[in-house]
């Protein structure tokens, strides 16, 4: 998990935008923002930082674990949004983003001062053409617009058909890319 939150004020802490965390976070105060469990950091000699549940997460949220590829890939995306989609300049950017109503949490949220949410998901693990329209109508029926990115398995030929024949494009992840940045975030901190 890249997000987390202090019981006692509910502020949420994006591990992203923290030097040094450990050193920073009130561990004490660290919970699960989906299902208030206590959490903790990780961000050493093999892993990125990230958050991470010290019992298992008993939120009835949709989710599955996530890969340090899958964390890794939202902080590249969510970069690469905001340095190159000029549209997205006022968005405010938001990963594990909770929906409440359909009870799924969005890899990456950008927010508009409107009120407009457009989810950017990544979907790395082998995802049918069925459950993508079902997660895609979820967000719809809430006026909120979906992007798919798809990578390792995900990246399918039957996945790419469906993106474009509902958006008119298809956007891929490089699984490769995300895998060597991994190794070598891991490679790094062991020299």
């Amino acid at each position: 998990m890249l997000t987390a939150k202090y019981i006692d004020t509910n502020e949420e802490l994006d591990i992203t935008k923290i030097d040094n965390p450990r050193q920073v976070i009130d561990k004490e105060r660290l919970r699960c923002k989906f299902c208030n469990g206590r959490v903790s950091i990780k961000h050493g000699l093999l892993r990125a930082k990230h958050f991470f549940h010290i019992n298992v997460c008993t939120s009835d949220f949709e989710r599955h674990p996530e890969s340090p590829q899958h964390n890794l890939g939202k902080e590249i995306i969510a970069n690469h949004i905001k340095t190159n989609w000029e549209e997205y300049g006022s968005a405010n950017i938001k990963f594990e983003y909770i929906i409440p109503e359909i009870k799924r949490i969005a890899d990456i949220a950008m927010v508009f001062p409107s009120g407009w949410v457009v989810v950017h998901e990544i979907q790395l693990a082998p995802i049918t053409t069925e459950h993508l329209e079902n997660r895609t109508n979820d967000y719809r029926k809430l006026g909120i617009d979906t992007i798919w990115w798809f990578g390792k398995s995900a990246d399918t030929k039957a996945n790419q058909e469906w993106s474009i024949e509902r958006f008119g494009f298809s956007l891929s992840i490089d699984y490769s890319i995300l895998d060597a940045e991994v190794k070598s975030l891991q490679k790094s901190k062991t020299l």
